[in-house]
């Protein structure tokens, strides 16, 4: 049982790190409104599925235009990350 209990504190853990990349990131995508959540991080496969949404109010970009840029910064900066899936 104590096993288990630390595997949830190393996701924990792991999904603490991912969320606070993902506010260092968000202002850097300048699109006001642009939401960026962590929905579901599979530490066995690496999986990181993340909820993005917002509109540029003076033009016609989304942030899933900058998902290629997203998923190289929140690899590199966490290592367990192996693949991001972006769900609206």
């Amino acid at each position: 049982m104590k096993a288990r209990g630390r595997s949830n504190d190393g996701q924990s853990a792991l999904e603490a790190r991912i969320s606070a990349v993902l506010v260092e990131v968000q202002p850097l995508l300048r699109i006001e409104h642009c939401r960026l959540e962590l929905v579901n991080f599979s530490a066995e496969s690496g999986l990181l599925t993340l909820g993005m949404d917002g509109v540029c109010p003076d033009c016609d970009v989304s942030p899933a235009t900058f998902s290629t840029a997203i998923e190289a910064h929140l690899r590199m900066r966490v290592p367990e990350i192996r693949e991001v899936r972006i769900s609206a």
